[in-house]
């Protein structure tokens, strides 16, 4: 992969990265990519992105050397229809709706993420726990359920909300890609269960039998959620987000469209036409 420097990046430009953990490794093997996280370049050396403390502005030389928390980040362009780059004015209006989003009570949530990557994906982990956290990702996922703005989603939003005429000229376009064969991820599931604990209200592990015990009893009968559950969760997911416009099918090309914001994952926004990898702002060392 080509690096790149911050010096090189510009408003508007999409940060795609891949986080460390579980959570990170389940949503980037359900999207069929190599994305879990996904942020925008602003003004000021500063991207913005949803976070545990709501959507926020945070420094650029900062985040490339969060080496503990992300394995790379790659910057993406984005660019009309003949492959020429937006205008400066365009970027500012992006920048603009991406700053009107700060500060906005939605935190952000890995496993409601989780649930809407699977959701589009159709894509069902064998593991009894793993199918039981999916179930519950799911409905985690539903408006009504979680008020969450994925990561992706303020992305997204920044771009295709934005204040250009006419509404929705800037919008990535969002296509279907290929299921991949790419082999399921090893479970840390001490790790798992720290990550999900939080966002699920429970209380930390102990120290005695953390490993794993806590995420089993977490997830407890799991093999009681056959396909046939996860497919009506999926549905109640879509049709909740009004999903039926998609006309998204794992495996099938899709004709170009604009989606419901939160049904878009970063690995949708680095399969888009309207998107060309810049080059690797950061990698972590082995």
């Amino acid at each position: 992969m080509e690096p790149t420097g911050i010096e090189a990046l510009q408003e508007g430009d999409i940060l795609l990265m891949m986080g460390d953990g579980p959570l990170s490794e389940l949503i980037a093997w359900a999207s069929d990519g190599i994305y879990s996280h996904a942020a925008i370049v602003v003004d000021g050396g500063e991207l913005i992105e949803a976070s545990l403390g709501g959507v926020r502005r945070y420094p650029l030389e900062r985040r490339i050397v969060e080496f503990d928390h992300f394995h790379f980040i790659d910057a993406w362009r984005t660019h009309d229809g003949q492959g020429a780059p937006f205008a400066v004015a365009d970027c500012g209006l992006v920048r603009r709706h991406a700053q009107d989003l700060l500060g906005a009570p939605y935190p952000v949530d890995q496993l409601a993420l989780l649930g809407v990557v699977m959701a589009v994906r159709g894509k069902w982990p064998k593991h009894a726990l793993l199918r039981k956290l999916v179930w519950m990702a799911m409905d985690r996922a539903l408006p009504a359920e979680s008020p969450a703005m994925v990561c992706s989603e303020v992305v997204y939003r920044a771009w295709a909300e934005c204040a250009a005429e006419p509404r929705g000229r800037l919008a990535p376009r969002i296509v279907e890609s290929e299921r991949g064969t790419a082999a399921f991820p090893a479970i840390d599931w001490k790790r798992l269960y720290e990550e999900i604990g939080p966002l699920l209200g429970l209380p930390p592990p102990s120290a005695q039998g953390a490993r794993g015990a806590s995420a089993g009893t977490l997830l407890a009968s799991a093999d009681e959620v056959p396909d046939e559950l996860l497919e009506q969760a999926r549905q109640r997911l879509l049709a909740g987000l009004d999903g039926q416009l998609l006309a998204r099918t794992a495996g099938t090309r899709a004709a170009a469209h604009h989606p419901n914001p939160r049904l878009v994952s970063p690995q949708d926004l680095a399969n888009s036409p309207s998107t060309t990898r810049l080059g690797r702002l950061m990698q972590r060392a082995g």
